[in-house]
């Protein structure tokens, strides 16, 4: 059931995506364009969006679609923990598997296990140690789920 989760969440957050790049003519991603060519706070087609650092939230019919766009590499979609599961709890549908916290992140680790997630750590950030790791996760093979 976390694949069909994660497929309702890439197919949504990369439709969104088109949406602006159509309105805005640009074919990059819309986290590297937001400051320039429209305002970080919006809304298009019943989709109120906030752009921020390399990521933005969305949020339509009251579910919570909330992602970053990798500063490595190009219109990878990278994820926390906090965000796939505010995304499940939002979701009319899918909030009454009322899934734990430990459940979605075992059932993405066996994601990474087929090599279709990757995980992303943030040990320091300029420089300076956190003392502690920070698990995100990056989508590696979209192509699965689109």
């Amino acid at each position: 059931m976390i694949e069909k989760i994660l497929k309702h969440y890439i197919t949504f957050i990369r439709s969104f995506e088109a949406l602006l790049k159509d309105k805005y003519k640009q074919n990059v991603n819309p986290c590297s364009f937001s400051r320039t060519f429209f305002e970080r706070v919006g809304s298009i087609n019943g989709i109120e969006y906030y752009f921020h650092g390399s990521g933005c939230t969305a949020k339509k019919d009251g579910v919570i679609y909330a992602y970053d766009i990798s500063i490595f590499e190009k219109d990878i979609i990278e994820f926390s923990q906090w965000e796939i599961t505010e995304f499940i709890k939002t979701h009319p549908e899918y909030q009454k598997l009322n899934y734990s916290e430990d459940y979605i992140e075992y059932e993405l680790y066996q994601l990474i296990n087929k090599g279709i997630l990757e995980w992303l750590t943030f040990e320091r950030i300029e420089g300076k140690a956190f003392g502690c790791v920070f698990k995100c996760y990056r989508v590696v093979q979209e192509a699965f789920f689109v």
